[in-house]
């Protein structure tokens, strides 16, 4: 192995341990002695810590923290040092990825979101604000939060497809290279859906629900 490979092996794997730093897990511990993977729905997110914890504040300290995870990296890495998206791919999803799957609690965690959010903003507000806008009208559709989360993220590879022309001009890393731009996007909502299939089997049988009555 020569050391280039290494030194990218070693980056990626810098980020996944970052990433899968369990913030929510952390600080519930500590607050409450609570383990958040035994408690509620026992994600390792910051949702499910401030419905079992009760406290604003705290959550919103651990969802910040969450989203510092993935932006302080992307920053500094694709921003301040200049790399490239198509060299940094691996390593921001491992972001993500470490959220969602921490060494530190046997491979669970969180969705993902608010640590993709972090590196997007990084990265490409476009794709933050995108996401946000897709949110917005599906919750505002189905006042359900899960629900409003799948939706954007599944719409959101598709949106930018279909509008690829208008994103190439107003995001300058679209244009630069549209097929790793939109080959990442597509990759970082496939993890995070992955960590939304109960979720997902939950909004389907309230649906039907719904329509039965």
């Amino acid at each position: 192995m020569d050391k280039e490979s290494l030194e990218y092996i070693l980056l990626s794997l810098l980020f996944y341990l970052t990433g899968s730093i369990p913030t929510s897990y952390i600080f519930l511990k500590w607050k409450t002695g609570k383990k958040i993977t035994e408690e509620g729905s026992r994600n390792a997110g910051a949702l499910n810590f401030y419905e079992l914890s009760g406290s604003k504040l705290s959550g919103l300290i651990v969802l910040l923290i969450d989203f510092l995870k993935g932006f302080l990296p992307a920053f500094f890495f694709f921003r301040v040092a200049g790399f490239s998206l198509q060299y940094m791919f691996v390593p921001l999803a491992m972001l993500v990825i470490g959220h969602n799957f921490s060494v530190w609690l046997k491979f669970r965690g969180g969705r993902g979101l608010a640590t993709a959010a972090g590196l997007s903003m990084a990265v490409s507000p476009v794709l933050l604000v995108g996401w946000c806008l897709l949110f917005l009208v599906s919750f505002g559709i189905y006042r359900k939060v899960h629900f409003g989360n799948i939706v954007a993220t599944i719409l959101l590879p598709v949106v930018i497809m279909l509008l690829r022309s208008f994103i190439s001009e107003i995001d300058k890393l679209a244009s630069l290279n549209f097929d790793i731009y939109f080959t990442f996007v597509a990759s970082v909502c496939l993890i995070i859906l992955l960590k939304h299939v109960n979720p997902f089997i939950d909004v389907l049988q309230a649906l039907r629900k719904q329509s039965s009555k």
